[in-house]
């Protein structure tokens, strides 16, 4: 088959990825790890976030994975409620896998197992995210009825000179001690042999479709902006940048019910035009329009304080009556 394209995987073992080196290398695409379970219980991955808008920006395509240790549809329902909920207004090229590789898994029989991947995947696709599952050969072979799950796209694991998985699959992980400008130390390659874009533009899937937060209208409040760095965009888009904010206070028109690509977001009135930000606690806030300017260190620590608790409000009211 014919590659694609080529790319990496990621997760919090490789520490703070520099993007624009992952791209000027020739990487292409980048699935980042949605999160796992430790001994504390379930977690989204530090670096999610960091990782797809730092991929996003680089102009890299994304995807995401989560390492599954669920055994029951239970565990498979709790694991989702978490991990959908990091995803929540983000927009992906490539599909969200289940990575089902763990040790503890092996107790179920083949039926069980699959039938769990396939009930993840199910969940995933009805959720509008386009779904697809990860395994390494030896573990597909010895553990899982791969036929059943031809539905939905397999990335295998394989890292001999050619692989040796004889069913269908759609990427291909040949290599789990890689090397790759703009990373520290060992990471994992891959390539595609499948343009997922098309099918996830035209099912509306991964967020594609879909125009931004939900918006609603407010009086009444500031967008205090205190932080030099606070970028502001034509849309809820990361990549959509206007260019950076001046310090100050601007009159908030519209604000997000929901989290959108992990943020609140904010409309705004600025040199007689609307714009778009997301709130972020070290660069701006939103306050009522009669809060002062906080200029002091602990006049910030507290008015930021007040602030976070007006917002959780406001966002509590809002939901309340749509």
């Amino acid at each position: 088959m014919a590659v694609f394209q080529s790319g990496i995987d990621v997760s919090r073992y490789q520490g703070s990825v520099n993007w624009s080196r992952v791209a000027a290398a020739g990487k292409q695409f980048a699935i980042v790890r949605l999160g796992s379970s430790n001994s504390n219980g379930l977690y989204v991955d530090p670096y999610f976030l960091q990782n797809v808008n730092g991929a996003h920006a680089a102009g890299l395509r994304v995807g995401a994975y989560y390492y599954t240790y669920a055994k029951t549809q239970a565990e498979v329902t709790n694991e989702l409620t978490l991990f959908l909920g990091a995803l929540e207004g983000l927009q992906l090229e490539y599909p969200v896998f289940v990575d089902v590789e763990a040790n503890s898994l092996t107790s179920l029989s083949r039926a069980q197992l699959t039938g769990l991947v396939k009930y993840a995947m199910d969940i995933l696709y009805q959720r509008k995210w386009y779904a697809g599952w990860y395994s390494y050969t030896n573990f597909i072979n010895s553990y899982l009825n791969p036929k059943d799950l031809e539905g939905y796209p397999l990335w295998v694991a394989d890292y001999r000179s050619s692989l040796g998985y004889t069913g269908s699959y759609t990427m291909w992980q040949y290599s789990g001690s890689g090397t790759c400008d703009g990373i520290s130390g060992a990471v994992d390659l891959n390539y595609s042999y499948t343009d997922f874009l098309p099918t996830i533009r035209s099912g509306g899937f991964n967020n594609y479709g879909a125009s931004g937060p939900n918006m609603v209208d407010v009086k009444g409040y500031t967008l205090n902006v205190f932080g030099s760095r606070t970028e502001y965009f034509y849309t809820a888009n990361v990549n959509d940048i206007v260019g950076y904010l001046p310090l100050g206070n601007y009159e908030v028109v519209k604000i997000s019910s929901n989290k959108y690509a992990g943020y609140d977001w904010v409309i705004f009135r600025y040199n007689g035009g609307e714009y778009w930000t997301a709130l972020i606690d070290d660069r701006n806030r939103l306050q009522p329009s009669s809060a002062g300017d906080g200029t002091g260190q602990d006049d910030c620590a507290e008015l930021l304080a007040k602030a976070n608790e007006e917002l959780d409000r406001l966002r509590s009211d809002l939901n309340g009556s749509t």
